[in-house]
């Protein structure tokens, strides 16, 4: 079902880069050029500066401006416009990179440079400095970050949260490559659980079934059964508790030595022994009686 699609982690990893660039010489076959034939085809691509290098020939005592300028696709007027003035100055080779605020690629059109007043050009050479982010629109590649909730979007955008979407839909074979890898790992998962659920009934055999008296005598006088009968006892994890028991204890060293090797008669003893018969003789004369 599509819900698994975007109710699930999409199996790749997250990956989005910002791609930093400058365009080749706009101005290599002529002064004019159109931004769409030397900006890489990248939506949400931005231009960040424009780096221009010219050699202007003149009259001294002349007066001219060099103007570097690209019109605004959404309006009237020029989105960039430069201008260095040579009035009264020598022929010179300019170069100069020109950093601009952070702007949409798309909104630049025909890009110029040419010469006011008495001058001619020449060794010109305009690039356009620019920066786009892979990822910026999710859906265009599944390793990117967001691709899993724009994918989201897309399907209630366009009623397939729960329908199977048309096969000439854009991102129908990402649909089917996740349902066959969902499917792969739900039947991964199922062998998984019926192994061990067999390893979990093989280990159920407890130590009154391997001691039962009934049908002992039989298995005993059979070798193939003393052997399964071995066999099931040495792999029940219950003994090992036993057998791996460690405990802690000490040494008791005798502190009363035998100094001279003999043991002497206690005389006061044998005096007490003998007032001892006496006591009793005493008290068993009152039962005689």
């Amino acid at each position: 079902m599509l819900v698994l699609l975007v109710a699930c982690l999409w199996p790749y990893s997250s990956y989005s880069e910002v791609v930093n660039g400058s365009t080749d010489n706009a101005s290599a076959s002529a002064y004019t050029w159109v931004m769409q034939n030397i900006l890489p085809a990248q939506t949400g691509l931005t231009i960040e500066g424009v780096y221009h290098k010219y050699t202007i020939t003149k009259d001294t005592n002349a007066d001219a401006i060099v103007s570097i300028t690209n019109e605004n696709v959404n309006g009237t007027g020029y989105i960039y416009e430069y201008t260095d003035t040579w009035d009264q100055l020598p022929s010179n080779t300019k170069f100069k990179y020109d950093p601009i605020a952070s702007s949409l690629g798309a909104l630049w059109g025909k890009g110029e440079i040419k010469v006011t007043g008495d001058g001619t050009l020449s060794d010109v050479n305009i690039r356009y400095q620019y920066k786009f982010d892979t990822c910026f629109i999710p859906l265009s590649d599944p390793t990117c970050p967001d691709f899993r909730n724009a994918l989201y979007q897309y399907l209630i955008d366009n009623d397939l949260l729960n329908n199977e979407p048309n096969i000439d839909d854009p991102y129908y074979n990402e649909w089917v490559k996740f349902q066959l890898e969902q499917t792969a790992k739900e039947e991964e998962k199922l062998e998984v659980a019926d192994e061990e659920e067999l390893e979990e009934e093989e280990e159920k055999l407890t130590m009154q079934d391997l001691f039962s008296v009934e049908g002992l005598t039989k298995k005993l006088a059979d070798p193939f059964e003393q052997v399964k009968m071995l066999q099931k006892m040495a792999s029940l994890e219950k003994l090992e508790g036993y057998y791996n028991v460690v405990i802690q204890g000490g040494t008791y060293e005798d502190t009363t030595k035998l100094v001279d090797k003999s043991i002497k008669d206690n005389f006061r003893a044998f005096r007490n022994l003998s007032q001892n018969k006496v006591h009793e003789e005493m008290i068993n004369m009152q039962y005689n009686k």
